[in-house]
């Protein structure tokens, strides 16, 4: 098993703003995204809708507080 490159928080907002990653917030329910929700993060429901228009070069972040 490969390890998980751990990035810090200003890669990922650079990252971000770069339009390079989408931050997404691994918890299922909704409720606990709301809770854990980063400013630019999409819920896991919302990752999976927008799934099929991510280029291919883009990276994914998951997070969970």
């Amino acid at each position: 098993m490969t390890d998980v490159p751990r990035v810090t928080a200003q890669e990922v907002r650079g990252r971000q703003r770069a339009k390079k990653a989408w931050l997404v917030c691994a918890y299922e329910s909704d409720e606990m995204f709301r809770k854990a929700q980063l400013d630019g993060a999409l819920s896991l429901s919302q990752f999976q809708e927008r799934l099929p228009m991510l280029p291919r070069a883009t990276e994914i972040v998951f997070y969970c507080a």
